[in-house]
């Protein structure tokens, strides 16, 4: 039964959304140097790499990251493939069939510029309409292959139409590997108290 590891390497060098700050991996200690032991920090943004929104990213009141049910992040998923230019709209995911779905991980043409290694704004991201008609069918959990589900002078709108539903977001996953299909998603994320976000570790097994 194969893994695909979905999941970006954190690194200095890991693309970034485009107002965020570099990863940095701090040697506090390395035996290298005559230390007893190798010892790092992380400094990074919440939202660093393959990782999970909360509703409090957006919403003033809305649920952090370690309040959030582990059971949207284990389950069933399936991953579509979908031709988008700018936006992922209502259309597309109507074409895309994808009625009685839990978790849904959108592969589109950013699977792509996550090779570039740098921000690239025409990434294709959800339309408001788009998200508003995931919402509609009862998705708990989208996924999508860029940084952001959103472009950056969307923000607010797409986000709060995901959000303020409790629809989670699993943003920065890599499917360029993964064939379109269903298959057991893993992806919890790291328990940061009181966060906006956190990144994690996004796993897709196949299903016997």
């Amino acid at each position: 039964m194969k893994i695909y590891d979905i999941s970006l390497s954190l690194s200095p060098e890991c693309i970034r959304w485009v107002t965020s700050q570099p990863m940095e991996l701090i040697e506090r200690k390395r035996i290298s140097r005559g230390d007893s032991n190798n010892s790092s920090s992380v400094h990074a943004s919440a939202h660093a790499g393959t990782h999970v929104d909360a509703p409090f990213h957006f919403v003033p009141d809305g649920m952090t990251i370690d309040a959030l049910p582990l059971d949207v992040f284990i389950g069933p998923a399936r991953v579509c493939a979908v031709e988008a230019g700018t936006h992922i709209t209502a259309a597309d995911v109507v074409l895309a069939g994808i009625q009685g779905e839990t978790r849904v991980l959108f592969k589109t043409r950013n699977s792509r510029l996550l090779q570039k290694g740098a921000y690239d704004p025409s990434f294709a991201a959800f339309s408001v309409d788009g998200a508003k008609a995931l919402v509609d069918m009862g998705v708990r959990l989208v996924g999508l292959d860029y940084m952001s589900a959103a472009h950056a002078d969307e923000q607010v709108p797409v986000h709060r139409a995901f959000l303020d539903h409790g629809v989670i977001l699993l943003e920065g996953i890599d499917l360029s590997a993964v064939l379109p299909g269903r298959y057991e998603l893993i992806c919890p994320p790291v328990k940061l108290a009181g966060s906006d976000g956190a990144p994690c570790r996004a796993l897709l097994r196949e299903l016997a």
